[in-house]
């Protein structure tokens, strides 16, 4: 009798573990295409974000990327000490002064009178457009930044792309040649727990690809130029230096990654000569900077060979930035003349070309923003076609390509000094919290489901030796 018991409690365990198999075959049937692409690609996921969370440990004992964010903290510091803040404060006067300096060439102008701005006949549908480009403007840059962060961290932040974008544009803007972003967008990331490796390779990459899209459309603009006799001889001449520097850094830049050694011994002989004519003070720190300079730009190609797709990414969004860039000063003619039922195409292309000959012509100014050589350039070329409009539409074009960074970078800077960093510190230490109580949780959950299992193994056991 046992026997036949033994025999019937083995066919019913084998009946329901049969069943289970069918429930869970009939499961796996029951799921979509699409839900089992999501399931694969979490997967991956979380795999790579144990890769990255492996390389963020391996890289407290790096030596390089701790020196590197070493120089950078130290360059954000000597940006934010007092000399470096008197002299922001002396070209922002300065800037000041130049707008007005205008405004009175254009009230006493002899050839054109300024037009009052009560006078003035707005496009508003132009004005929309324009806000909508100035939009776009901001939207793009930051787009890519969210792009690159969520490709080194896995993590969607929009709001520290934002930021970080912000940031960069804001110290570019006030720093001669605009040379002064990239640090303070490092250490930004960097303080927002973004990898320190990540930290300092997001705007290297971002100037990479910036580079290579404004030389291509600057490239395409010149020929336009050139074919169709656009723009005055002052004009032509300073926007074909800024080319010549433009296209000199990029292949020289090319040179030393592709001919190391030779590289490095012209460069350190460019630096003596400078040094023996006292236009550098530090041979060996000028040299050590170079020389990162160019090891950061291999490391970021090297990097980015392997993700092709990124790359056409961030090429298309930074083309696009210059396209929307060089669009604003058609619309702003539109705002003051309305819109040419005529050949608008040719005047658009005209204005397009002016817009670049205008960055080209201001990019080697060692001043903030260009200052000076922009609002001169933008004069000689819209005076004929903007008349009595022109200050004002100088001073919408500067607010897009210039002022709209220095507000923003002033208002997030304000707002992390007095609520924004607190804000974040404190959500740092609510997710930890919360992270920990929920490995509590889990702890107790995995204890208690152990427990019921021993205790159901047992009730089993009693129930067999009974019968």
């Amino acid at each position: 009798m046992s026997d036949l018991k033994d025999k019937e409690i083995e066919k019913e365990v084998l009946e329901e573990n049969s069943s289970l198999q069918e429930s869970g075959n009939d499961e796996v049937k029951k799921k979509s295409f699409i839900s089992r692409i999501r399931e694969k690609r979490q997967k991956e996921k979380e795999e790579k974000i144990k890769e990255i969370e492996e390389i963020n440990i391996n890289e407290a004992s790096d030596e390089k990327v701790q020196e590197k964010l070493k120089e950078a903290d130290q360059e954000v510091k000597d940006a934010g000490s007092k000399k470096k803040k008197i002299t922001n404060i002396i070209f922002f006067i300065f800037n000041i002064c130049l707008v007005i300096g205008l405004l009175l060439w254009n009230l006493l102008g002899s050839d054109e009178n300024l037009t009052p701005l009560r006078l003035v006949n707005i496009n508003g549908w132009a004005v929309l457009i324009y806000l909508l480009l100035v939009v776009l403007l901001v939207s793009v840059d930051v787009i890519g930044v969210h792009r690159m962060i969520y490709r080194k961290t896995y993590r969607s932040r929009w709001a520290l792309s934002y930021k970080s974008t912000v940031t960069l544009r804001y110290y570019d803007a006030v720093t001669p040649l605009a040379s002064g972003g990239q640090a303070f967008m490092a250490t930004y990331l960097r303080n927002r727990d973004v990898p320190g490796s990540t930290a300092l390779s997001i705007p290297m990459a971002k100037l990479v690809f910036q580079q290579i899209c404004w030389v291509i459309v600057c490239t395409v603009c010149l020929i336009i130029a050139s074919v169709q006799g656009i723009s005055g001889s002052f004009v032509s001449a300073t926007s074909i230096i800024g080319y010549i520097l433009a296209v000199g850094m990029i292949c020289i830049i090319l040179f030393l990654s592709l001919f190391k050694k030779f590289g490095q011994k012209i460069v350190a002989w460019i630096l003596k000569l400078l040094y023996k004519m006292h236009l550098i003070k530090d041979y060996e720190k000028k040299y050590n900077s170079v020389m990162a300079f160019v090891a950061d730009y291999q490391d970021i190609m090297r990097e980015y060979s392997k993700a092709k797709w990124d790359v056409v990414f961030q090429l298309i969004l930074h083309a696009l930035k210059y396209v929307i860039t060089y669009s604003i000063p058609f619309i702003i003619y539109c705002i003051f003349k309305g819109f040419p039922t005529v050949g608008w195409f040719e005047m658009y292309s005209h204005y397009f070309v002016y817009a670049a000959l205008i960055e080209l012509s201001s990019s080697f100014i060692p001043l903030p923003g260009g200052t000076g050589m922009n609002e001169i350039t933008f004069s000689v070329l819209f005076s004929e076609a903007l008349g009595g409009e022109l200050f004002w539409a100088m001073l919408l074009w500067r607010f897009a390509t210039y002022y709209l960074a220095l507000l923003q970078g002033i208002c997030i800077i304000t707002y992390d000094t007095f609520y924004g960093n607190k804000k974040y510190r404190w959500i740092k230490k609510k997710l930890a919290l919360q992270e920990e109580s929920q490995v509590f949780r889990k702890q107790q959950i995995d204890n208690f489901r152990a427990e019921r299992n021993k205790r159901r193994k047992r009730e089993k056991t009693l129930k067999l030796t009974n019968k």
